[in-house]
């Protein structure tokens, strides 16, 4: 009996599919009818498959004679009236490997593997090994059939398997000829098939790389072949360590089973650089195509990842063919990235970077298509950041490219692609907001309708964008430098209020960024004043001394100087400010009660026109006050 307050162990078989779908996970679909004994199931179906299994008392075989042609098999075929069958195990999702199983052998071999899960993995690929599914005599084929009739057929040429789920509402199709053959029985004809065909993975390649795994232990992390995919194919760096751990993201963890701290340590990357990356990669890489990316990087000796620049070399494997199956993509600074994941826009940092860099995709290859929902593999490539589906995704579109516009025009430096490419990306939401199309009418009322809604439609339509846009466009900054920095986008103001208040010129600029930057934290400040942590110290001292702003500690503000007057607290992701600031900066907060911000997107005005106001108001006897 359990003791007080202890929860019940899981029985056995819940521990091995928890265990077993961590393993797997990303790669193998592993629902709950995995058991400890899918192994032996596994090589069940195998030797099925090869005819060299005897039926169970319990089974009944389908024989079909040879020659008869597929439509005379659908006329007389009909299932056991008693419902023996040879079901598919596990759902059948295991043949999710069959002619892939490089990506389950590059996650056994990784560092950023733990040990109890390649230790599963390495008794998989020892089972696989074993059967016929590793044999590239064989040929396999998946696909799916419209009806709702569980079968499994056998002749001399071959097998074949259909497996209806009712939950699921699909019915998978399998089958497998044998060497020598033609073709598989089939007493119904499937859909959406896809040839399984067999490269990288026979038996001897598979046992080869148990064995090393097993001898040598996991392959030495290579930080430079990340840092090389990376820059060959536009994956962020996180994204790219994962491709090459074997962990190529999915949309479905739960809890601690993406990552732990060893992996996160073998990685060299942050918790947060990796979630982001993680959802980028379930952006890109979608159902099948994890697998179809790793499924033929593999050497063909596999101890070449233990050599000298192995690990380089599968990078630049994979690099191909993820270029041929995704295209190139243009490829944010790190920084810039980094500073897109703090940004915690709605969508990946990749994505939203990449709606800067190439709104239209013109990167993918030319012979790519949209994805689509029936199920089928084939042809795949990416959505595009306009290939929004549904409400949901137009929303998620929306906000984001709100948010990035703030932030590529004040946050980012002169120079930068993502910032450069702000004002196309604006001119591209105009474009599709004007066709007379699915996707306009989607997005459109996500600007109107929205709790933003009119203010959004309003920024882009009232010159504000254009005026915004053009300060980019114009390249009057010079490069390097941010339009956060007074000193570069109104010197001139500058050394006006540096004359009228008895200031230096630090203390200025300092001065003129408390007054209208939402978020002019210590960090950002010496980031967009290119300050040291001693310099900003001294102009915020002089900022003290002649009264002009206090010193404080506040919470989310980043800083310890601010500006006299009420402060407005705020939830995140909205920046709390000095009360006194909101309305300058088309921010709304409670004024009266308790002060706090409940809304901000979009600026009213460039940053020169603000800075400009802001010290009108100043001079008229408008400013903060306590």
């Amino acid at each position: 009996m359990n003791d007080i307050g202890t929860a019940p162990s899981p029985p056995p078989h819940v521990r091995f599919t928890y265990a077993m779908g961590g393993a797997l996970q990303g790669l193998v679909q592993v629902p709950d009818c995995w058991r400890s004994g899918i192994f032996d199931d596994i090589r069940h179906i195998g030797r099925y498959v090869e005819g060299s299994r005897s039926l169970g008392p319990d089974e009944q075989e389908v024989h079909l004679s040879p020659g008869r042609t597929t439509a005379e098999i659908m006329e007389s075929w009909k299932p056991d009236p008693d419902g023996r069958k040879v079901r598919l195990p596990g759902a059948g999702t295991w043949t999710e490997v069959i002619g892939r199983p490089g990506a389950l052998a590059l996650r056994a071999a990784s560092p950023a593997t733990r040990p109890e899960r390649r230790e599963m993995v390495l008794d998989f690929l020892e089972m696989w090994a074993g059967t016929p599914f590793a044999d590239p005599a064989y040929r396999f084929r998946v696909g799916r059939l419209d009806g709702t009739t569980s079968f499994n057929a056998r002749d001399h040429q071959g097998a074949s398997f259909g497996l209806y789920l009712p939950a699921a509402r699909r019915n998978l199709y399998f089958e497998a000829v044998l060497p020598g053959g033609e073709a598989a029985p089939r007493p119904e004809e499937p859909l959406d098939v896809v040839d399984r065909h067999h490269h990288w993975g026979t038996p001897g390649q598979l046992l080869r790389l148990v064995e090393l795994v097993r001898e040598r232990g996991p392959v030495a992390w290579d930080a430079d072949a990340v840092l090389a995919l990376s820059e060959a194919t536009g994956m962020s760096r996180p994204a790219a360590a994962l491709v090459l751990a074997g962990n190529p993201g999915t949309g479905s963890y739960h809890g601690n089973s993406f990552l732990d701290q060893h992996e996160r340590a073998v990685l060299g990357f942050k918790s947060g650089e990796l979630d982001s990356a993680q959802a980028e990669s379930s952006w890109i890489l979608r159902n099948e195509g994890r697998l179809d990316l790793l499924a033929d990087v593999m050497p063909e000796d596999p101890a070449d990842l233990w050599e000298p620049g192995g690990v380089a070399r599968l990078a630049e494997r994979t690099a191909a063919v993820w270029a041929q199956q995704y295209g190139v993509r243009p490829a944010p600074p790190w920084s810039t990235w980094q500073a897109a994941v703090a940004l915690e826009a709605e969508m990946p940092a990749a994505r939203l970077c990449h709606l800067f860099l190439d709104p239209t995709d013109s990167a993918l290859p030319p012979d790519s298509h949209p994805q689509v929902r029936s199920g089928r593999p084939e042809p795949r490539r990416p959505y595009t950041p306009w290939e929004f589906m549904g409400k949901y995704g137009a929303h998620t579109v929306a906000n984001a490219v709100f948010a990035g516009l703030a932030w590529a025009y004040t946050d980012l430096p002169a120079g930068d692609p993502v910032r450069e490419g702000m004002p196309e990306a604006a001119r591209h939401l105009r474009e599709v907001l004007a066709r007379d199309d699915a996707r306009a009418g989607l997005l459109h009322p996500n600007l109107i309708h929205s709790r933003n809604g009119s203010e959004r439609w309003d920024w882009l339509t009232d010159g504000t964008c254009d005026r915004i846009t053009a300060r980019v466009a114009t390249g009057d900054l010079p490069p390097g430098r941010y339009e956060s920095d007074p000193r570069a986008c109104v010197p001139e103001l500058v050394t006006d209020v540096a004359a009228a208040l008895g200031l230096s010129e630090d203390a200025a600029t300092l001065y003129l960024q408390l007054l209208v930057l939402p978020v002019p934290s210590d960090r950002n400040v010496r980031r967009w004043n290119a300050w040291s942590p001693a310099r900003h110290k001294t102009a915020a001292a002089e900022l003290v001394e002649r009264g002009l702003v206090v010193e404080d500690r506040r919470a989310r503000a980043g800083r310890k100087h601010f500006l006299p007057g009420p402060w407005a607290h705020a939830k995140k992701p909205l920046p709390p400010m000095e009360t006194w600031k909101a309305p300058l900066i088309g921010a709304k907060a409670h004024t009266h009660g308790k002060h706090e911000v409940y809304a901000f997107e979009l600026l009213p005005g460039t940053l020169p026109e603000l800075f400009t106001e802001a010290w009108r108001l100043v001079r008229e006897a408008k400013g903060p006050t306590a």
